[in-house]
């Protein structure tokens, strides 16, 4: 492990999208049958036909023993599904506890194998046939090598922040997207930075990668200026009943489709930020921040409330210029979209859920940044690392974010973090036959 911290993302990750599991837990709509069929057709749909449908078909089969072999570990989840953006209304597996799975799963594996923390990468070593033999890695400064008796497994995750693989694969974000990204990278998150030194140390040993060019912006994130004053990078909430206007009063998105998709939204904005609107229906039992963080950031002036939407229209406007003409007229063609069961930007049916319960709110400004990488290393469905050519590297094996093909230009939520366990098991299995050297 490169980190202090073993797991990487998966240290803070909580939630997993499948479609059912030995919990049966039901969904949150009646209507609503869930299957790895529909899980299928949604990633796809969503990712607009750009993902491998092969490598889509594995890990949608196999979300819910996923889920299941996360429970034969220990790990525990909460009673009802969330919301899951971009799945025509099916839910998402929150974690009890975040970084359940590393949480569960470290205890077992140091019974059987020694975990190396402040480890990072440095090379792979093939013999003559070009098979991989083992890595060289720098423990405390110090060059490691470790043989590796049956092969290499790579599951080193995106490579969001790496100085030299983003400018060459994405093109450079705008002013305050860019800031905030910054400034959401030196909070010290518990995790990262995502850097890509482990994919090039397996190109430099002859790998191929795929769909690099698809890196991922996601909303729900303060200004780079309110970060710095203790506001929360997701805001309120990221619950899909909000909606969210620009600048100018105007919504200009569905607001329960993809994260990455509503990013892309907000990049085309003309100053690239928004503001979320909600009301009783989601105050304060859908909010993130406790009831007195909340109040401070009101007291503060970052979130603006009222009990009627002309008074808060009113404030929002006094606070953040917002035309509370524009914005009360947007509420309301909104609000009768709700009692229509349509939309004017195709929101789902089983998301509308109209703003007219007191109080409201509106704020903080919200930008997005650039957070996750869709492209790596070109894996098969065994999870066997390829060369340019398309033939296999012996020895080398990769999984979860890492890789490139499974999710294409974007991905429903909760999916790399369920993908990542499809294909960690399928590494696993396949490396583990492999014959020693």
């Amino acid at each position: 492990e490169k980190a202090d911290l073993i797991g990487g993302a998966t240290s803070a990750t909580v939630q997993y999208c499948a479609p059912t599991s030995s919990l049966a837990i039901p969904q949150n709509f009646d209507d609503v049958t869930d299957s790895a069929e529909l899980m299928f057709e949604n990633a796809m749909e969503v990712s607009e036909g750009t993902a491998d449908p092969s490598l889509v078909k594995i890990w949608c089969d196999g979300a819910a023993d996923a889920i299941d072999w996360m429970i034969d570990h220990g790990c525990e989840f909460k009673e009802t599904l969330k919301i899951c953006e971009g799945r025509q209304g099916q839910g998402k597996y929150i974690a009890k506890t975040a970084g359940e799975l590393t949480t569960k799963l470290i205890p077992i594996i140091q019974e059987k194998a020694t975990l190396l923390n402040n480890c990072p990468l440095e090379s792979l070593v093939a013999n003559e046939e070009g098979r991989i033999i083992g890595a060289i890695c720098l423990d405390g400064g110090k060059e490691k090598r470790i043989r590796a008796r049956k092969a290499v497994i790579i599951c080193s995750g995106p490579w969001t922040n790496d100085e030299v693989m983003i400018p060459r694969h994405m093109n450079e974000l705008p002013e305050t997207p860019a800031a905030a990204g910054e400034t959401f990278a030196s909070l010290g998150m518990p995790y990262g930075p995502f850097t890509g030194e482990a994919i090039r140390a397996a190109q430099k040993a002859g790998a191929a990668v795929r769909h690099m060019e698809y890196c991922v912006s996601e909303p729900c994130y303060s200004t780079s200026d309110l970060m710095s004053q203790g506001v929360a990078v997701a805001g309120i909430t990221r619950v899909v009943g909000q909606v969210m206007v620009g600048s100018n009063g105007k919504r200009f998105t569905d607001e329960g489709k993809t994260r990455g998709a509503i990013a892309r939204d907000v990049l085309k904005l003309e100053d690239n930020v928004f503001y979320p609107v909600l009301d009783g229906h989601f105050v304060p039992t859908q909010v993130n921040p406790k009831e007195e963080v909340l109040q401070k950031w009101i007291d503060g002036g970052f979130v603006v409330t009222a009990d009627t939407l002309e008074e808060v229209a009113s404030k929002a406007e006094s606070s953040f210029g917002i035309p509370a003409i524009t914005l009360i007229a947007s509420i309301q063609a909104y609000n009768e979209g709700c009692s229509s069961g349509t939309d004017e930007f195709g929101k789902d049916p089983h998301f509308l859920t109209p703003i007219n319960q007191a109080p409201f709110y509106v704020g903080p400004v919200e930008t997005c940044i650039m957070l996750y990488t869709n492209g790596g290393l070109d894996a098969d469905e065994n999870a066997r690392v390829r060369n340019a050519d398309g033939d296999v590297i012996p020895g080398l094996y990769a999984a979860g974010m890492c890789t490139g093909g499974q999710f294409g230009i974007d991905t429903v939520s909760g999916s790399w973090q369920t993908n990542s366990i499809v294909f960690g098991r399928i590494a696993g299995a396949n490396a583990s036959k492999e014959t020693a050297e």
